[in-house]
């Protein structure tokens, strides 16, 4: 998978670097959903790897006609035979050299398929290209084709979001290669490709012509297709060609003005109320699996940097050296910015908002169930995942399904998902918890125990303190070399109380101590706590980063003596386990299962009294002064990691209780309910869904809003009744204009 943020394009879909999931059909003969239709013309070598981008797709229902346009090359000629004999799937057509719009043209009158893919022989797809593309196309019956966002790589490397939104723009300028996924009856209705454009912007024209028909498409917001550059390439050539360019835009131009007035804008479907859903599935994609392999399905909220989905990566990650096979479906709309960290570990990788209507999203959650052969589902902290539970268990029973669960949030939803995890214990066959503590308080809010495991994190031992690095940290944050270092870190929320995080930090500087906080970390209390450092003349003695980057979270942590964390409720953070591998000493709240990592030899526990304050600096003062007694700390919290909570050992626990869920599910299984019950409590969680939907508030209203918060008269006024009406009139209409 493409990151954006750190590109590299030499890691196409065929680079040997990629760690494919095995997808290939249960039956020899599977039906064919998607026509692939691939013009080729002396292409070389390369096209082998088009044919591994295509034999790696995770929608295996294709067949593949290439039609060879004539080549004269020796080499290429032998490359279209070794390619076929791969696969029975494929078909080799041949023409003389009429180009590539007559050789799809020929293709497509072979194709037998409901959707056809344009492929150029020297492009390549990222392995759920297909099954995301003939998903959407089956939830947005308005759409004729779609596309994805592009990898421009080889001579040009470069990437690109542009797509068919651009809509009438199209008319001024072609956007992006043509590789997508249509609808055959669209491509027919079209009249397929011009035959008489030979040089090139063949598929400018053809786009148009969809929309002179009516038919427009839709741009998948993922990096799916990659685009090859070549010095000989055709649009190598267009672009070189200027005055040929200018001419056919001008022509292009012509021919399409009437679209200037009357260009299709289909639109996603809206959700309404209660809709009704569609269970009937519109292909079944049967994968085969080797008999020694497990298949594990991960279904998250989003991909977002986070202990949880640091845990959730780890743990993937050692599954996968165990001999499993892991899907990953995410199902909030969120900006998973995560996503290739998942994709590194496995292709098979699906944010379902970014291609199905929430609607769909049961029928295809089952839809992966049985395509892949899941052995056990396991849902962590995705309410709607928690949902669907009865409607997954009717229509795929013969499976284990789990849930893990990291803390209790106390002020949402009386627990948060822990409580889900009661709720819906009868619909599990195992509770995953990472802490005693959590196990314990799902126990006494009525949970079953004997279906509750305690499985820890853990962590990598490896990673270690570096002193080679501690210098030059210290420079570029400006810390002298002897000043003990506290870190703090996480979401600046009231869950992490930075109000008390400042207090303890006034209260030390009052004793008349060095030290010096770096706080890590961003959140909705961030103005305030800058403020109140700024009153207790703390400026000096802290510094706030902000979001950085979990190398750079290490790098800070390697440098640090003393983890401070006075939070509300944790179950056992992460940065926990990352602080103490590295010998920093930790002081924080005695919450959650802090209890069950932290010793009094290793680090401070602080219970939550009236008195917190004064406590935490007397142990921060205490640690500050004494380097000899947190030296000793140092070294047992790294011995502690390294006997009891390695990722290996947390792995290898993870392992046996997942064997557990699976012996149960065939030895104790729950009860399902009826299909008809199911469907109807599957409706019933959609719409819990679309109602809890955040209302996103115009941009322009937010910044009067952020403008009247600075100001005490402003936080009056935003009080008063009459505000608070407006807000709520205005909320409704909302509603009801979402309804409607």
């Amino acid at each position: 998978m493409f990151d954006p943020n750190h590109p590299d394009y030499t890691n196409h879909p065929a680079s040997t670097g990629r760690h494919p999931y095995p997808y290939f059909p249960l039956s020899s003969h599977p039906p064919v959903t998607v026509s692939i239709l691939t013009p080729f013309y002396n292409t070389g070598n390369i096209f082998l790897e088009t044919v591994t981008s295509v034999l790696r797709q995770s929608f295996q229902e294709w067949e593949w006609i290439i039609v060879d346009d004539g080549s004269t090359e020796g080499a290429s000629l032998a490359v279209l035979e070794q390619s076929e004999r791969l696969d029975c799937r494929i078909r080799i057509l041949k023409q003389f050299n009429h180009g590539p719009s007559a050789a799809r043209n020929k293709a497509f009158a072979s194709a037998i398929s409901k959707y056809i893919c344009l492929l150029d022989s020297d492009d390549l797809l990222e392995p759920t290209f297909l099954e995301k593309a003939v998903w959407f196309l089956e939830t947005e019956p308005t759409f004729a084709f779609c596309n994805s966002w592009s990898i421009y790589f080889g001579n040009r490397e470069f990437a690109s979001i542009a797509g068919f939104e651009r809509g009438k723009e199209f008319i001024k300028a072609n956007s992006g290669p043509p590789i997508s996924v249509i609808r055959s009856e669209a491509f027919k209705a079209a009249g397929g490709f011009d035959e008489s454009i030979r040089f090139g912007h063949e598929d400018w024209d053809f786009w148009l012509r969809m929309a002179s028909k009516d038919e427009w498409g839709a741009t998948l917001p993922e990096y799916l297709e990659w685009y090859r550059v070549r010095d000989n390439s055709r649009y190598a050539q267009i672009t070189s060609a200027h005055n040929a360019h200018k001419a056919f835009t001008k022509y292009i131009t012509r021919k399409y003005s009437s679209l200037g007035k009357h260009f299709p804008n289909p639109h996603r479907r809206v959700s309404l109320p209660y809709e009704t859903l569609k269970v009937q599935l519109p292909f079944r994609n049967l994968l085969g699996k080797h008999d020694s392999n497990r298949r594990i399905l991960f279904l998250v909220p989003w991909m977002v940097t986070g202990g949880a989905d640091r845990v959730n990566l780890d743990w993937i990650r050692g599954l996968i050296k165990l001999g499993y096979q892991v899907s990953v479906c995410a199902t909030l709309d969120a900006q998973h910015e995560w996503m290739p960290e998942f994709a590194k570990l496995t292709p098979d990788v699906f944010i379902l908002q970014n291609f199905l209507h929430p609607s769909d999203i049961p029928r295809f959650i089952v839809y992966l169930i049985r395509s892949r052969q899941i052995d056990t589902v396991l849902v962590t902290h995705s309410t709607l995942t928690y949902q669907l539970l009865p409607f997954l268990r009717a229509f795929c029973p013969q499976i284990s399904y789990v849930d893990l669960s990291h803390v209790e949030e106390p002020h949402w939803l009386n627990g948060g998902h822990p409580r889900f995890g009661i709720g819906y214990q009868e619909a599990l066959d195992l509770n995953i918890v990472t802490t005693r503590h959590l196990r314990d308080w799902m126990t006494a809010h009525g949970a079953d125990p004997g279906r509750i495991e305690v499985c820890h994190s853990g962590i990598e031992p490896s990673i270690e303190k570096e002193s080679s690095s501690q210098e030059t940290t210290r420079h570029k944050l400006g810390i002298e070399s002897h000043v003990p270092l506290l870190i703090f870190c996480g979401r600046l929320c009231a869950q992490k109380r930075p109000e008390l995080l400042a207090d303890v930090l006034h209260s030390l500087a009052n004793r008349a101590i060095s030290f010096h906080c770096i706080i890590v970390g961003d959140g909705e209390s961030r103005s305030m706590l800058s403020r109140r450092l700024g009153r207790f003349n703390l400026k000096r003695s802290t510094t706030m980063l902000g979001t950085v980057t979990h190398k750079e979270w290490l790098e800070l942590l390697s440098n640090s003596d003393i983890l401070l964390m006075p939070s509300e409720y944790e179950g056992i953070s992460v940065a926990l386990f990352e602080a103490m591998v590295m010998g920093v000493v930790p002081v924080m709240s005695d919450v959650g299962g802090q209890s069950e990592l932290v010793t009094p030899a290793c680090g401070v526990l602080i219970e939550t009294t009236n008195n917190e304050v004064e406590q935490f600096a007397d142990a921060l003062h205490c640690l500050i002064v004494n380097p000899s007694v947190r030296t000793a700390m140092a070294s047992e919290c790294r011995h502690r990691i390294r006997q009891q909570f390695t990722l290996n050992e947390s792995i290898a626990r993870l392992g046996t209780i997942l064997e557990r869920a699976q012996h149960l599910a065939h030895t104790s299984p729950r009860q399902a309910v009826t299909p008809a019950l199911a469907i109807e409590l599957a409706t019933q969680a959609i719409e819990y869904a679309r109602l809890t939907i955040p209302v996103k508030i115009p941009t322009s209203l937010a910044k009067i809003l952020a403008f009247l918060r600075t100001y005490k008269i402003g936080r009056l006024f935003l009080r008063a009744r009459i505000v608070r009406l407006i807000g709520q009139a205005t909320l409704e209409r909302i509603r009801s204009w979402r309804t409607n």
